[in-house]
């Protein structure tokens, strides 16, 4: 009688599990190559010396692989999706650095609708990204034909599984999510530790994506207590507008406008700042240091529409200074020259109080057909609001789109020449020259904006501010070639890299009426100060919110998300106690606005 031979599946088994842990190590090498965006290989083979960088950032892949299998129960088909997956990302934070010198966050993921809209702008489909997809079809047909061990049973599959996910429970809040982890990794030598995103790609891609995970919902300073934050402000009771003071305020935020004549000597032909160096004159002016370069426009304007240093996601009802005004017998109204789902403009901004806001959908879809440029767009502003200043002052927030990058970097769009080409590369000479015409144009709409209420009657305040610093090259190098230095450490570099103007500028109704000039140079300050200096100049005490962080700007004008400070002019990672304490409580109260707002007035 024969004799029935079992063949044994655990060296099949085994050579799978080595084959998949192997694909999913080299998937994630894949994805620290593309991590390393503008700075290729050089900082790529920096990450294989960081052991601590290596395992955090390929071991979510080889999980990944081992997850799926335990699933599929069939390992090309596991390395299949976990490879497209992690191409995905991998291409997607490559698209996004280079294009934006701005690495993928987790609260990006609560913006994929404006993202799909722009990506077509910045995808390069370069050789790297063909070789890495060939790379993981090639490992799929290697575990094809070599990695045929199956589990078939349940139970060794549903174990596997529960491994795995307890694993993942564990490693997460263990080591992903560990500050003290995160915090004492090495920044590569060759960039500047203070940029955010140097500090991120240092930690590789996916690892510090899924550090960011628990940013992008909301979390409490620390030490803050509901009702301490609601007793600082109940300590500090909002004060009215005299009524005979209440003049319109009409802010603009503009697309990455930014005066580049300070910091560079290359603009030598036609001078594109001429207007708005005559308009700063007649104005109160100064610079705003934003927390976002090239980018991340809604940091800058939300941070001024609200007051707050750090931003949450606005979801729910919150305070803002448009209620304010709103208590004060505002009519309030906004515009902004584009679409109402980028950043989830229209719900946020009927969260913070804003309901009448005007966009493409249904008002300049009908009215132009397209995105307005400046010059209606300002124009619209103009009209809209002195329709509204008929029954009374108004509180209008508006945020423009003309100058928004990437500028054309193959030919020049115009005529007017304002940086010769010299010894500029075709593409940087493009490009500056490109953004310089948009800058000046923008200045000319500006200056009708203000001709137009300079002959009104009614008294009338315009704030213009730029959101950050335009997008200048893939890697900021047209930055580099027009000898602007961003880099350094220094604090000349931190203003090169964040610094853009505001103006404060009122008609001769509103000078009569305030009793003010607003006319000289006012301090370099975050965006969340910028309404602390407009009521300084309208000489009005403000909400309890602001009276709070008045005391903050007296102590430092700067809170930047990069944890550094303007203190008596000199930049510092470190505040005095009493300063620390006057930030604490300005965080607590700004969390307490944001999350736990009743309704109450503040």
């Amino acid at each position: 009688m024969p004799t029935l031979k079992i063949k044994n599946p655990l060296p099949s088994l085994l050579l799978t599990a080595v084959l998949l842990v192997a694909a999913g190590c080299c998937l994630g090498l894949v994805s620290l190559y593309f991590s390393a965006g503008s700075h290729g290989l050089d900082l790529f083979l920096w990450y294989l010396t960081q052991p601590t960088v290596l395992v955090l950032n390929l071991l979510p892949f080889v999980l990944l692989t081992l997850l799926l299998y335990a699933l599929f129960d069939r390992a090309w088909l596991a390395f299949l999706v976990s490879g497209g997956v992690g191409l995905f990302f991998s291409w997607a934070q490559y698209w996004k650095l280079m294009a934006r010198s701005d690495p993928i966050y987790a609260g990006d993921l609560l913006l994929l609708s404006e993202a799909t809209q722009m990506a077509g702008q910045y995808i390069q489909i370069t050789w790297q990204i063909v070789l890495s997809a060939v790379l993981v079809l090639i490992g799929c047909a290697v575990l094809f034909f070599l990695g045929q061990g199956r589990m078939k049973k349940a139970l060794p599959r549903l174990s596997l599984l529960a491994l795995i996910v307890a694993a993942g429970m564990w490693l997460y809040p263990s080591f992903y999510t560990d500050s003290a982890t995160y915090n004492s990794m090495t920044v590569w030598p060759q960039v500047n530790k203070w940029f955010e995103t140097n500090r991120y790609i240092s930690r590789g891609g996916i690892y510090p994506f899924l550090h960011s995970i628990p940013d992008a919902l909301p979390q409490p300073p620390e030490g803050y207590d509901r009702e301490a934050a609601e007793s600082l402000l109940a300590n500090s009771p909002s004060a009215d507008i005299p009524e005979e003071e209440r003049v319109s305020i009409i802010l603009t935020q503009l697309e990455a406008f930014a005066d580049l004549s300070g910091i560079t000597d290359r603009i030598t032909g036609h001078d594109p700042y001429a207007i708005f160096h005559a308009l700063a004159e007649e104005s109160y002016h100064g610079q705003l240091l934003p927390n976002v370069f090239a980018g991340g426009t809604i940091d800058t304007e939300r941070c001024v529409l609200t007051g707050y240093s750090a931003l949450e996601d606005f979801r729910h009802s919150a305070w803002s200074y448009a209620r304010y005004f709103a208590e004060q017998g505002y009519a309030l109204n906004g515009a902004h020259a584009g679409y109402e789902a980028f950043y989830n403009r229209l719900n946020v901004n009927a969260n913070l109080g804003i309901s009448n806001y005007r966009f493409i959908e249904g008002y300049y879809d009908a009215l132009y057909g397209a995105v307005p440029p400046d010059d209606f767009f300002l124009q619209d502003i103009t009209n809209y609001c002195k329709t509204q200043m008929e029954s009374g002052p108004v509180f209008s927030f508006n945020v423009t789109y003309q100058n928004h990058g990437p500028y054309d970097s193959s030919k020049l769009w115009y005529d007017t020449l304002y940086v010769p080409q010299g010894d500029l590369s075709d593409s940087d000479y493009h490009i500056i020259n490109n953004y310089l015409h948009g800058i000046e144009k923008t200045t000319i709409h500006m200056q009708r904006m203000v001709d137009t209420f300079r002959q009104s009657g009614e008294p009338v305040i315009l704030v213009f501010f730029g959101d950050h610093k335009p997008w200048l090259g893939e890697q900021s190098v047209t930055y580099g070639a027009l000898g602007i230095e961003i880099q350094s450490q220094d604090i000349g570099s931190f203003y090169n890299y964040y610094a853009t103007p505001y103006l404060i500028w009122a008609n001769d109704a509103a000078k009569a009426v305030l009793g003010s000039d607003f006319v000289g140079q006012g301090p370099d300050i975050s965006p969340c100060f910028l309404m602390n200096v407009l009521f300084e100049q309208c000489g009005w005490e403000g909400p309890g919110f602001m009276q709070l962080t008045d005391a903050v700007l007296a102590e430092t004008s700067v809170l930047h998300a990069t944890n550094r400070y303007l203190v008596d002019g000199q930049l510092t990672d470190t505040l005095t106690e009493s300063q620390q304490k006057l930030v604490q409580d300005m965080l607590h109260t700004q969390y307490y606005l944001t999350q736990d707002y009743g309704g109450v007035h503040p």
